[in-house]
């Protein structure tokens, strides 16, 4: 499971992974076809883990991946912290998910969240 954001840290302005990739087809790329790889958490802050839930809604977890049975053992692991799996498609996806995990991470100093905002997908 890739949980992580590729920010160029050193200037919070920009990701490290080029439009057209992300780090998570990237490391797939690496561990070749035999290990699945899924995205996910990468939009959800690890203080609001704890609980499962942000301001009394459960959060959503983003899942990417190709493989069918990989992205069903993380939907397990969601739901079991009492989170709701949100299926976002294939690995490709990574992309989406990783430039709005930039995205939220670049508003939390400008709107003073305090790493306590979530992505939430409502009906």
């Amino acid at each position: 499971m890739d949980i992580c954001n590729p920010v160029d840290f050193s200037t919070m302005d920009a990701r490290v992974t080029p439009a057209d990739t992300s780090a998570a087809e990237q490391i797939q790329q690496i561990v070749g076809t035999d290990t699945k790889v899924v995205k996910a958490f990468n939009t959800t802050f690890a203080g609001l883990l704890t609980t499962g839930e942000g301001h009394g809604f459960p959060l959503d977890v983003l899942i990417a991946g190709d493989d069918s049975a990989a992205k069903a053992k993380v939907a397990e692991l969601v739901s079991s912290g009492a989170m709701r799996p949100r299926d976002v498609g294939p690995l490709r996806r990574a992309r989406e998910l990783e430039a709005l995990g930039f995205l939220h991470i670049s508003l939390q100093q400008p709107l003073e969240l305090n790493w306590q905002s979530a992505i939430k997908i409502l009906p």
